[in-house]
């Protein structure tokens, strides 16, 4: 998303909207300060009054775009296999459950253009398996950097089902659609840090840092042709997204419109008996007073409350993920070291009750640089992970 409408986006945070806050879970030692309310606003279109809702460029577009599904079309043909680690730079995680490596002829794991940060699978998504098939998917999001930055963000789709240990896996890129009165549909990079990543249904929530929550639906991607360019070319007469295969288009978005949050990173809970919620969190470097705040859903995977005061302290510093386990308990990795620099090893830190002072107690170390977590249940009671490093990046599974 460019500065222009990044400030549009800022400067559309208005009044709250008015929610109730019954049906709240309230964890132990999580608090509802009444100095503090974290409140989001539902936005499905920004920039000036004749552009279309993403929700009807997106309509546009299916009408000049091949529709694709995930498992049909995006997995079934994807081409690059992850590869078994073979090196942990002396940071093996303890627990180890599962894992792997990006394919080396895709220098996924060797490149500076672009860093995993989001952690989310199929067992968030939808308990298990994608509907109607037998993949299981695990999903990771990048940011493009340097001199690609321009290139925004990316979902990676993994299918960890048939084999785990050489799994199958594309990019898929992330983009913003586009219709003005009169023109052509089309779209464009999402330009922002993709950071922690959440899948309910079929709503995929990345955190975006100052804003809120982007939300995409995956059940709108869209195949494109190979090209450089991100797009509609009128001399080519047709679309491409920086050489991308597929396009996840930018459905909404759940805009901060209460007091300052930074969303680092976004979990969600589905832990059984409990109401699904989305746990968000804050990266705040050597200070330990990072919060979190929990959002609970409704059955078709939206928000069901924008306004809450749920929230806890971390009394963790370095804080890179954080996902909690039914009404009481927390799990976080952050690094040990001053910045986390990619000789710092990480740790899991478990905490029950939620916010208490301590900070929680180790349950397991992490790889080199550990970012988001994501639980699954399905695994035994297990967190996935990866680490962002050049050179030392892998996905990986601990038990818990």
């Amino acid at each position: 998303m460019d500065t222009t409408r990044r400030a549009l986006l800022k400067g559309m945070v208005a009044a709250p909207l008015l929610a109730t806050a019954g049906g709240l879970l309230m964890p132990g030692g999580a608090h509802a300060a009444p100095e503090t309310e974290f409140v989001l606003q539902r936005v499905d279109r920004v920039g000036p009054p004749l552009l279309s809702s993403w929700p009807d460029a997106i309509d546009s577009l299916s009408r000049r775009l091949r529709d694709v599904e995930l498992a049909r079309h995006v997995l079934a043909g994807a081409r690059s296999r992850g590869v078994r680690v073979t090196d942990w730079h002396g940071a093996r995680p303890s627990n180890l459950d599962y894992s792997f490596a990006w394919d080396p002829a895709t220098q996924d794991g060797t490149t500076a253009a672009w860093y995993p940060q989001g952690m989310t699978t199929s067992y968030d998504a939808y308990g298990g398996r994608l509907p109607g098939s037998d993949e299981k998917v695990a999903a990771v999001s990048w940011y493009a950097k340097g001199n690609q930055a321009h290139k925004g963000a990316r979902i990676t789709f993994v299918d960890v089902t048939n084999d785990p240990r050489r799994p199958k896996y594309r990019h898929v890129l992330l983009v913003e659609p586009v219709k003005a009165q009169g023109r052509r549909a089309d779209f464009e990079p999402v330009k922002f840090h993709a950071g922690g990543i959440a899948w309910y249904g079929k709503w995929l929530y990345v955190a975006n840092t100052r804003y809120g929550l982007s939300v995409f639906d995956t059940t709108r991607m869209f195949q494109v042709s190979a090209g450089d360019w991100c797009g509609y070319d009128s001399a080519r007469r047709t679309y491409a997204a920086f050489d991308h295969r597929y396009v996840l288009p930018m459905h909404h978005i759940y805009e901060n419109a209460g007091d300052p949050l930074t969303f680092s990173q976004v979990a969600l809970d589905r832990s059984p008996g409990f109401v699904p919620s989305l746990v968000v969190s804050e990266y705040r470097g050597a200070d330990p007073n990072g919060r979190a705040v929990r959002w609970n859903l409704d059955g078709a995977g939206e928000i069901a409350d924008v306004r809450t005061k749920l929230h806890w302290t971390l009394h963790r510093a370095r804080v890179q993920g954080a996902v909690t386990v039914g009404n009481t308990t927390a799990y976080y990795s952050a690094n040990r070291g001053e910045e986390g620099g990619p000789r710092r090893q990480g740790d899991l830190w478990r905490q029950s009750p939620l916010g208490h002072p301590m900070g929680g107690t180790p349950a397991a170390r992490l790889s080199l640089g550990p970012e988001d977590l994501s639980y699954d249940v399905h695994s035994g009671g297990s967190l996935w992970s990866l680490g962002e490093h050049v050179r030392r990046r892998s996905v990986y599974r601990v038990t818990v």
